[in-house]
């Protein structure tokens, strides 16, 4: 497990993220990047200040936008829209290394 993976304080998530890690191993990209997404979505709920002035351009920009991307709705909430269901290893770690680093780097 990478030592950021272990600095996720939240329990369900840093298991959904270990389950990605998993399935990454295994082949099930579509997997990784929906935890992965579902992981930063859960996190910009939880951190509402990453949505509020410069900020939120950058929450938003930075996301990966490699088949999936992330939109704000008119009532301010978030959320991933999918162009697609199939996804490559690349995309996948991509992903994945942008949740956990986001995760830890916000100390959820």
């Amino acid at each position: 497990m990478p030592a950021k993976l272990k600095r996720i304080k939240d329990d369900a998530l840093r298991e959904s993220l270990t389950q990605a890690q998993a399935s990454l191993r295994s082949g099930d990209y579509p997997d990784v990047v929906h935890r992965c997404a579902d992981a930063y979505l859960e996190l910009l709920s939880r951190k509402p200040e990453m949505l509020e002035g410069t900020e939120s351009l950058r929450s938003i920009l930075f996301f990966p936008r490699l088949g999936a991307h992330l939109v704000q709705e008119s009532d301010g909430s978030m959320m991933v829209i999918y162009d697609r269901e199939e996804f490559i290893f690349s995309e996948a770690v991509t992903y994945f290394e942008f949740a956990v680093d986001s995760l830890a780097k916000h100390e959820l």
